[in-house]
């Protein structure tokens, strides 16, 4: 597709909106057609493409066609376009996608596979701390992934010099980290001439119309399963071994050596099925979703329910939401797995032992589940273990203390 036909496809969206068919929320493209052309002729057939809010270039680009992509943004999916069979993705949360690239890289290169990964985010994004970990993550492991900056100063109406003051030129490594700077012809959203929305509100549809809801997984009750011989502790340790048999991943920290194994839980696992992390929760929960997309179900371990809270943003708009909001195309098959210290034989402090199952509840509409017995602790983890969705695993300190009953 050349520099003509990109301009053309966003004057057509435009007449859209100019018609009154876009009651919603849109982002152009513009001003940067000739970098992205040439960025692309880097880009294989069969590697991921990740994008921003602002992918309409990106998308025609890494070859879906126009003619579903016209109609995509018609239904009201301009941000968030998605072609599993091209390996594209789309996200409108700033800052969201550098850690599912990550994780998406790691797990090609598991494979050995030959593939890449391009992860496109604007100078709004750069500026998180989301961008930063995922660069240093795949940085130091040298990843088979590249982030673009697609530099046009403005991140949503301010410069980085009013956002940043004298620090606002940051240095990326050049291994695998590319800027380019343009001026984009189009405010923050929409066109420079907003129209009368009047009409187009009379078309407007509601959320789950727009993104229709996926029903929540059901699973066997799974009686067969009894672990009422077995302590807490025995039987996570031995769901964690069955769980490690699979093509599976366990995320965290704390998870292998003297001290750690997860509380001692992941003894049964091997070595090289743990991934040891920095203390980076909202990484955590990216690179599963990542993996995921090819074909590695991973178990994220947050050693406290308190962490969660700070890997809440991949939990809550990604993990929640991937299937939703790709109608189907993606899917979170993710474990989240997470202790609330509510007892054992030392005091941890009111931000490293409060319980947020019912915030979670509120926040998420995968299944949560809250074992209390060692036969729990079977059933729900088998669960999680056959799940084609993501499962929240609430595990309770008070019952490592040898307690087989809800407390």
């Amino acid at each position: 597709m050349n520099k003509q036909q990109l301009i053309d496809f966003e004057s057509k969206i435009i007449n859209h909106y100019n018609n009154n068919k876009l009651p919603f929320l849109f982002h152009l493209s513009g001003g940067n057609e000739t970098q992205l052309i040439d960025i692309f002729k880097d880009i294989k057939t069969g590697d991921y493409v990740l994008a921003t809010h602002r992918n309409h270039y990106h998308a025609l680009l890494h070859g879906l066609s126009p003619d579903d992509m016209e109609q995509k943004i018609l239904d009201g999916r301009s941000m968030f376009m998605y072609d599993r069979e091209k390996n594209f993705f789309a996200s409108a949360i700033v800052g969201g996608i550098p850690g599912i690239a990550a994780g998406i890289a790691w797990a090609l290169k598991k494979k050995k596979s030959d593939k890449k990964v391009w992860c496109f985010v604007g100078d709004g994004a750069e500026d998180t701390g989301n961008f930063s970990e995922a660069v240093r993550y795949v940085d130091g492991w040298d990843l088979p992934c590249t982030f673009v900056i697609e530099d046009n100063d403005m991140s949503i109406i301010a410069n980085k010099k009013t956002r940043w003051g004298k620090a606002a030129e940051q240095k990326w490594p050049e291994s695998c980290v590319i800027k380019y700077h343009y001026t984009l012809p189009f405010p923050h959203a929409r066109t420079k001439d907003f129209c009368d929305l009047s009409e187009s509100n009379k078309i407007k549809k509601t959320d789950e119309e727009y993104f229709p809801y996926f029903p929540q997984e059901t699973f066997p009750d799974f009686d067969e399963i009894n672990g009422e011989t077995l302590t807490y502790k025995e039987a996570v340790t031995q769901a964690m071994t069955e769980l490690g048999r699979d093509n599976t991943m366990f995320i965290g920290y704390n998870l292998g050596g003297e001290f750690g194994n997860a509380m001692g839980t992941l003894v049964g696992v091997d070595e090289d099925k743990k991934l040891e992390t920095p203390v980076t929760e909202n990484l955590m929960g990216s690179l599963a979703l990542g993996m995921s997309f090819e074909g590695i179900k991973a178990v994220v371990y947050y050693e406290r329910h308190d962490f969660m809270l700070v890997g809440a943003d991949a939990i809550g708009n990604h993990i929640n939401h991937v299937e939703r909001l790709s109608h189907g195309e993606y899917n979170a098959p993710v474990i989240l797995r997470t202790v609330v210290a509510d007892g054992g034989p030392f005091y941890s402090g009111p931000t490293h032992s409060q319980d947020f199952t019912k915030v979670f509840r509120e926040l998420v509409d995968f299944p949560i589940f809250e074992p209390t017995t060692p036969t729990e602790v079977l059933r729900d983890y088998k669960k999680a273990q056959m799940a084609k969705g993501p499962v929240m695993i609430v595990e309770r300190k008070s019952c490592y203390d040898g307690k087989t009953t809800t407390i």
